[in-house]
């Protein structure tokens, strides 16, 4: 640790002047997932503190019955909900939470780069680039959590070299398997697309292994690991997507790639992403230059990089792929996603082309003007992303800044008596949780299911994003709501029996009941848009929802769980200075026994 102290003190200051502007004006950023994702963060929290677990969402998502916290990274969710309960209000939670996020994403690509062998002055400065860097800064301007999953890839070259080099033993492949279950904990859509980065490396080191079967062995328990640790958001989604049919994300073009190769700046203001555009061209004209100079490990490395960002810009032709393969237009949506994943191997390798051909042609110069290039890099772009955070916030505090603006949408996809989002700033700072959540609500109809499939093109999601918005979050003063044990309890008065809608959704192991009576989820009437249509009496009406997951899910959560439960017992036992100091107090109580 005492080699690392100054990354720690340089990566720990940078992190803290990017976040500077709202620790010195006492504001905090919403952003363009922040109700979605705060929503999540706030039900676990929810959950925990009334001891009132279930597998749909009981206080969020306009208490319409409708299951989110289970499908998306349920396991972080919870951590992050136990934080908020900490430390009592929003703006602490954002803080704290945006400080162990960008100080670990820099510190885990310090690490990563001195696996490669750079030097510590390059390996900080290389961090700084990273924590500042497009790739990642979508959690502090928009609580984008596929900046969470993209942060930990750098942990990656580790595995990545063990693959190369054929070194395949058990402790490696399952060490393989823990990183990977633990971004499994983050976003299932990012390890789809991260994983065909790992196959070149995989191919090479089974082609150079001695022992083929053993390591081929040793693979596969690594894999069964990582699938283990992630039972726990993956069976409940193959249960919910298996018997139900849901709201599909919007379908994006996907001619609108990256513009990592192309950057578009429209006016003298600009982010920190300018510098990834630079690296870019710096790791493509190092490896035509220096190809004959480089380790084999450096050219597959640098091929795959290349290889992941031509694939996120216009240089492919993604108009033949969305022809022949359209669900990937809901699927993978923003083909600029694959450069997210490319972003830390395009650090690490164009830092490592450049070193490897210096070493080579003994060129002190080149050595010297790495080192210049990475620290000028890096106080450039941590300057420019801390000003654009300073802008943010400017921009927030103004007066005529609308609530839609301030959270980057639409206003048709706002819910609100806010006009602007300035008025939400009270919301971060008091202890009651629960205003910021029904201070505003966007409409995001995720995993809502329905009884006819709903075509993704954008054109339909414009009406998709209104009737939602009319027929649950615009209905639900007419309804009265309560969390009861285990579910959900709506209560209204009718003057008259007859069918009504209520922004209450449906799926197939749902539990409803209407004043005492049981009803068949598979006679309901729903809308297009999910909400049902129940019958009610004159006078006072009740229905109760919950939710029966299978048994399969209840013991693959269980299983699941147990296995985070033995592996963090495990790290804290040999891999923390608590554990090697009991483990080394066994082993001297035990050597004096047998003497």
């Amino acid at each position: 640790m005492r080699k690392n102290r100054v990354a720690i003190a340089v990566i720990g200051l940078a992190t803290l002047l990017m976040i500077s502007p709202l620790l010195l004006n006492h504001q905090a950023l919403y952003g363009v997932d922040g109700p979605f994702q705060y929503s999540r963060i706030y039900e676990a929290a929810m959950q925990l503190k009334n001891h009132n677990f279930s597998f749909m969402n009981l206080y969020t998502f306009q208490q319409a019955g409708r299951i989110v916290n289970s499908l998306y990274s349920p396991l972080v969710a919870v951590l992050c909900g136990i934080l908020l309960l900490l430390v009592g209000n929003w703006f602490r939670f954002q803080i704290i939470s945006l400080f162990i996020v960008y100080f670990l994403c820099g510190y885990f690509m310090y690490k990563a780069a001195l696996k490669l062998r750079l030097s510590r002055k390059l390996a900080i400065a290389l961090g700084v680039i990273f924590l500042s860097s497009n790739a990642v800064y979508g959690f502090l301007f928009g609580i984008m959590w596929r900046s969470l999953a993209v942060a930990l890839l750098p942990i990656f070259i580790g595995p990545i070299l063990d693959l190369y080099h054929g070194d395949w033993t058990l402790a490696k492949m399952m060490k393989l398997g823990l990183f990977v279950g633990i971004m499994g904990q983050f976003q299932i859509l990012t390890i789809g697309v991260f994983l065909p980065f790992l196959v070149p490396f995989f191919i090479h080191g089974l082609w150079q292994s001695r022992e083929k079967l053993l390591s081929s062995l040793n693979f596969l328990a690594g894999v069964l690991l990582a699938l283990v640790l992630s039972l726990n958001a993956l069976i409940p989604m193959l249960e919910v997507y298996h018997g139900n049919l849901l709201i599909a994300p919007v379908g994006m073009d996907l001619m609108d790639p990256s513009r990592i190769l192309q950057p578009l700046y429209t006016s003298v203001y600009s982010s920190s992403d300018i510098i990834s555009t630079i690296i870019a061209y710096a790791l493509i004209t190092g490896s035509l230059l220096f190809w004959s100079h480089l380790l084999p490990f450096t050219k597959m490395l640098a091929g795959v990089t290349v290889t992941y960002l031509i694939l996120s810009t216009s240089l492919f032709p993604w108009d033949l792929v969305q022809q022949s393969m359209p669900f990937l237009q809901s699927f993978l949506q923003m083909p600029g996603r694959i450069t997210l994943i490319a972003t830390p191997f395009m650090l690490l390798s164009a830092a490592l082309i450049y070193d490897e051909a210096a070493q080579h042609t003994n060129n002190l110069s080149l050595q010297q003007g790495l080192r210049s290039a990475g620290v000028l890099l890096s106080v450039l772009s941590l300057s420019l992303c801390t000003q654009n955070v300073a802008r943010s916030v400017h921009t927030n505090m103004k007066p005529d800044t609308s609530f839609a603006q301030g959270i980057q949408t639409y206003p048709q996809n706002v819910h609100t008596k806010l006009q602007t989002i300035a008025k939400l700033q009270p919301a971060f700072h008091t202890r009651n949780l629960g205003q910021l959540i029904k201070a505003a609500d966007r409409t995001v109809p995720d995993y809502v299911p329905v009884s006819k499939k709903i075509s993704t093109d954008p054109e339909t999601y414009k009406v998709v994003y209104r009737e939602y918005r009319q027929n649950f979050s615009e209905q639900q003063h007419n309804f009265r709501y309560r969390a009861v044990r285990g579910g959900i309890q709506l209560t209204w008065h009718a003057k008259t029996a007859r069918s009504r809608a209520v922004p209450v959704v449906a799926y197939q192991r749902s539990i409803l009941t209407l004043n005492g009576q049981p009803l068949s989820t598979t006679r309901l009437t729903r809308h297009w848009v999910g909400n049902i249509n129940v019958h009610q009496h004159r006078g006072r009406n009740v229905l109760t929802i919950r939710y029966s997951s299978s048994i399969l899910t209840k013991i693959s959560k269980i299983i699941g769980y147990t296995a985070w439960l033995i592996v963090f017992l495990l790290i804290l036992l040999f891999k923390t200075p608590l554990g090697r100091w009991v483990n080394s107090l066994i082993q001297a109580r035990q050597l004096a026994a047998s003497k």
